[in-house]
């Protein structure tokens, strides 16, 4: 069996698997016979059992054909608009160690280099966040690191001044240690105006190689909420800079 998912902290029941028979095993807790839950089940064979599981855990787990409700953006374009047209808010979950961006690779080499950083080619962005920012709206993130920041990383830090002072950004972190003892799970996606998730795929390099759109109403609230435990335990910017210095 691959295991799917669980619901339990300890990474136990209840729990989701996909076997190579083209089924799914639940793993839940027993309902003893004397139950009424067994006097309700309909025509319950010998060979047959009830377990009990949280409704969400169904909703989170079980495989589900792409649907209507989910499919991968094409276009440059179509990926710029999510930025340029949200109504109201736009939130970010990052969790990778290191992004492969080709537009971002001659200056994370000159921060290696121990060069001043040159952040004139961040204005397209962050004038667009600030124009957001005016109207009220909200770009935030959180990004999950571990305890030892990467290089990368630390390019990163060091032109988040930027994102907040320019942009107006609200951008936190959060240590993994923490993000794996609340659940969080090891995503990266967007959420747009609390109605449609953008979940990020890499590959190994950090490179992005398909952007995924989400509508099902049940899997963004779950994204939603993965934003709201983040939110609750990260460490604003201001205060992360100074307790981790990037240079």
């Amino acid at each position: 069996m691959t295991f799917s998912g669980t619901d339990s902290i300890n990474g136990g029941c209840p729990a989701v698997y996909e076997t190579d028979r083209n089924t799914v095993v639940i793993q839940g807790w027993k309902i003893d016979r004397s139950d009424e839950a067994y006097r309700d089940a309909r025509n319950l064979e010998e060979n047959e059992d009830l377990v009990e599981v949280p409704r969400e855990l169904l909703e989170r787990f079980v495989p589900r054909k792409q649907s209507p409700a989910s499919y991968d953006l094409e276009t440059d374009e179509q990926w710029n608009a999510l930025f340029r047209d949200f109504k109201h808010s736009a939130r970010r979950l990052e969790t990778r160690d290191h992004y492969d961006v080709s537009y971002e690779r001659e200056h994370f080499d000159r921060f290696l280099a121990g060069e001043d950083t040159d952040v004139a080619w961040m204005r397209p962005w962050t004038d667009l966040m600030r124009e957001h920012a005016d109207q009220g709206k909200t770009v935030a993130r959180v990004r999950v690191v571990p305890a030892q920041l990467t290089d990368y990383l630390r390019f990163e830090l060091d032109l988040t001044e930027c994102n907040v002072r320019d942009g107006k950004e609200d951008i936190r972190y959060l240590d993994r240690a923490t993000a794996e003892r609340v659940g969080l799970p090891d995503r990266d996606f967007w959420l747009f105006d609390s109605h449609t998730v953008v979940v990020l795929h890499f590959d190994e390099e950090g490179r992005r190689v398909r952007t995924e759109v989400i509508t099902d109403p049940a899997l963004v609230i779950e994204h939603a909420r993965w934003l709201d435990v983040a939110f609750q335990h990260a460490t604003a910017y201001e205060k992360f800079v100074k307790e981790h210095p990037p240079r």
